[in-house]
């Protein structure tokens, strides 16, 4: 039982970075229709500009913030310089696009900040033993402050004119364009959004899973997994699809064989597309994915 308990708590706080991923994939999709392949870069990035701040001698709360905002910066220039020139957006179009971007990221943290993984300075080092579950310290400032991020762009996104009018560009473009609601700027905001979640997951996930360059490309695809789960248009489902994600992926480790940890995720991929292509968690039952 106690074995259970330690890959269950495990796995929900790894869960909780793929929900933070997810995040960023909704807040992109449910305002513009595009998929952005570049998410889970945005988490690596994000984790390498806070090591190296941290490095130079900034307290772990500055570089925090700088690697934050400078994430949001090169969010909000790949929706000004790829994105937005495009005038016929597609599905296709978005991952070529987009996948154009993520390469070109990894390039350059590969150049940058070279091959090694690092890991960031965690916020409480230690942890404590409860029931026999170890549990870190630094695990309980993820899934806290994952839980406040969903919650805030859960409440921005449902409760908020400002969030239902970036969603209403989506569902219905002629009509948000006719009461005043600018695409262009609906779809900056959206990218900015994608771009601080993303940034939040890397920097919490940086000190327990480590960051290199190519990092970016396993969180991407299990936070589009999670993402998945919930028919890319809801953050609830995004939320709960990182979660089951993650412990699904930590049991199969624990019990079965750690090889096929990373087939879960494209495993449970193939049977949302197959048999619930809205997600398992989404909102309508119309297909999105």
């Amino acid at each position: 039982m106690v074995d259970l308990l330690q890959l269950v708590f495990a796995g929900l706080s790894q869960g909780a970075v793929y929900a933070l991923i997810a995040i960023g994939f909704v807040a992109v999709f449910t305002v513009s229709g595009v998929i952005n392949l570049a998410q889970g870069e945005f988490a690596a990035l994000a984790g390498l500009v806070a090591i190296s701040a941290a490095g130079s001698g900034l307290p772990l709360p500055a570089a925090a913030v700088v690697a934050v905002a400078s994430v949001a910066v090169v969010a909000v220039l790949m929706e000004r310089l790829a994105i937005a020139p495009v005038k016929r957006m597609t599905t296709l179009v978005s991952l070529i696009l987009t996948l154009g971007v993520s390469t070109g990221l990894k390039a350059l943290m590969l150049l940058v900040y070279g091959p090694n993984a690092e890991g960031l300075t965690p916020i409480t080092p230690g942890g404590v033993t409860v029931g026999g579950v170890s549990i870190r310290y630094q695990e309980l400032w993820i899934l806290a402050v994952a839980g406040l991020v969903a919650l805030a762009v859960y409440w921005f996104y449902e409760r908020t004119l400002a969030g239902k009018a970036l969603r209403a560009c989506a569902e219905q473009p002629v009509a948000a364009r006719l009461v005043g609601i600018s695409l262009g700027r609906a779809s900056l905001t959206a990218f900015l959004i994608a771009g601080c979640v993303g940034a939040v997951a890397g920097v919490l996930a940086s000190p327990v899973y480590f960051t290199s360059w190519e990092s970016g490309l396993t969180l991407g695809l299990k936070g589009f997994v999670a993402a998945t789960l919930g028919g890319l248009v809801s953050v609830r489902g995004a939320v709960l699809g990182g979660l089951l994600l993650g412990v699904l992926e930590n049991l199969t480790a624990g019990y079965v064989s750690t090889g096929l940890r990373d087939a879960v995720a494209f495993l449970l991929l193939i049977i949302v597309l197959v048999a619930r292509p809205s997600g398992v968690f989404g909102r309508h039952a119309e297909a999105r994915v």
